[in-house]
């Protein structure tokens, strides 16, 4: 599953029965999204704003770093979400900004689609460099 950026004012809907899958579960869905941590502004179970960094580049996301490449431009550094280990589906990693949104009023639990912190997990990934269970950082660059 990908973090999908929804709109918070849509205006195009098909009803329910113009469309006639193969049967009921033969569909996809849509969820909202929250955090499940505190952080920053935040705490859990706020819902998750849409956020689009528009830049006329190449943009690139960096795990474990808050630096950017040489002749790159940092956009922002904050820290690595995804979905949990403990559900079994695939997420996009995502880098959550230091001073994180959230949609105000939101804050119970209905879950959706949610945004856990990422840890470093040693093994196949070397330690050193990287340290068992730490969070890991990250940041947005673009060129």
């Amino acid at each position: 599953m990908n973090y999908l950026c929804l709109p918070h004012d849509p205006n195009s809907f098909l009803p329910a029965g113009e469309i006639h899958p193969q049967a009921e579960y033969h569909q996809g869905s849509v969820y909202g999204a929250e955090y499940q941590f505190s952080y920053g502004n935040v705490g859990i179970d706020d819902d998750v704003p849409c956020a689009v960094c528009y830049v006329p580049a190449a943009v690139l996301m960096i795990p474990a770093k808050t630096t950017c490449p040489p002749n790159w431009t940092l956009q922002y550094s904050g820290i690595l979400t995804t979905n949990s280990d403990d559900f079994n589906s695939s997420s996009d990693y995502v880098c959550l900004d230091d001073m994180p949104q959230y949609i105000e009023g939101t804050r119970r639990n209905d879950d959706g689609k949610l945004f856990y912190p990422v840890h470093a997990n040693c093994g196949s990934l070397p330690c050193p460099p990287y340290v068992n269970n730490a969070y890991l950082r990250c940041c947005v660059c673009s060129k």
